[in-house]
């Protein structure tokens, strides 16, 4: 239903009503008064694309090798399929579009951008089986070791597309292996997959993957953000949690606290990346040089 008149519409995009239907000479659904479809739509593992060129390469040629990711991701529900849920996290920022996905991909700011969140973690660290305690490991996993960072991994793909490796080796976060909730999640996973599957499966290590140019997801964390952007100095973030159907509700749980601690509005880390863009944004209105090659 649109919000301004209440022309109201099937999932097709056709009109099915309106308001004061008298006030119009002739009826708008004899004049095309319907949505427009897009030229092209397609999905892979339950995420739909849209394409506004009729011609083009198809969506698996266009996802290339990125389609291990989605398969990372849908592959960790025991009933192999996901859902959006726990609501969504949004935020705006004044900088161009480009900034966040080169920082998603980007392993050298960690020990400085989050430098003051690294040593308030170090200083006071939450007490075991808290919520808060997820965020005081992310934060000290921002501090690993430059060795850590260095043998990462990081892999791009044809058109723009680019995914990390994970850096994390925090049992909480990663594999939770003491967790109450991560052996009822594993014992559920393995009843699909079986034992070699389900380790196949959680032993995949991917921290952020790109699908350029909006769109970047950790299927390990269970996030996925649109990027939005508004105007060349003017981006809108949106970070959905995911449910991993067959899972127990702890391990949604879970994914809603790190999407907190990393997509927040409050969260220490991402505060620290929102200043980072816009004094970024800043330094490129200068007048040196006309190009910036990321």
């Amino acid at each position: 239903v649109c919000a301004y008149h209440g022309w109201t519409y099937d999932t097709d995009g056709r009109l099915c009503g309106l308001a004061l239907p008298q006030g119009y000479e002739r009826p708008p659904a004899e004049t095309g008064g319907g949505l427009a479809s897009g030229p092209r739509v397609d999905a892979y593992r339950g995420f739909v694309f849209a394409s506004l060129a009729a011609q083009g390469p198809t969506l698996a040629d266009f996802l290339g090798p990125l389609r291990a990711s989605f398969d990372d991701f849908v592959e960790r529900a025991p009933e192999g399929a996901v859902e959006v849920a726990g609501g969504v996290f949004k935020h705006a920022y004044r900088g161009n579009w480009k900034l966040v996905l080169e920082n998603h991909n980007d392993t050298v700011h960690p020990a400085f951008v989050h430098a003051s969140s690294i040593w308030a973690a170090r200083e006071q660290p939450a007490g075991e089986g808290t919520y808060s305690e997820i965020g005081v490991r992310q934060m000290l996993q921002n501090g690993a070791p430059w060795d850590v960072w260095e043998n990462t991994g990081l892999w791009v793909a044809g058109y723009g597309h680019s995914w990390m490796g994970d850096y994390h080796d925090d049992r909480r976060l990663v594999a939770a292996l003491d967790h109450p909730a991560f052996a009822e999640y594993r014992a559920a996973l393995e009843r699909r997959l079986g034992r070699e599957g389900a380790t196949r499966v959680l032993g995949e290590r991917r921290f952020n993957s790109i699908v350029y140019p909006n769109c970047s997801f950790m299927s390990q964390f269970r996030q996925l953000r649109i990027v939005y952007p508004i105007a060349v100095d003017r981006t809108v973030v949106q970070a959905y949690s995911f449910r991993l159907k067959g899972a127990p509700e702890g391990v949604l749980r879970d994914t809603i606290a790190f999407s907190n601690v990393v997509n927040g509005t409050g969260s220490p880390i991402l505060t620290d990346d929102l200043e980072v863009y816009e004094r970024t944004q800043t330094g490129h209105g200068a007048r040196r040089s006309d190009w910036v090659f990321l």
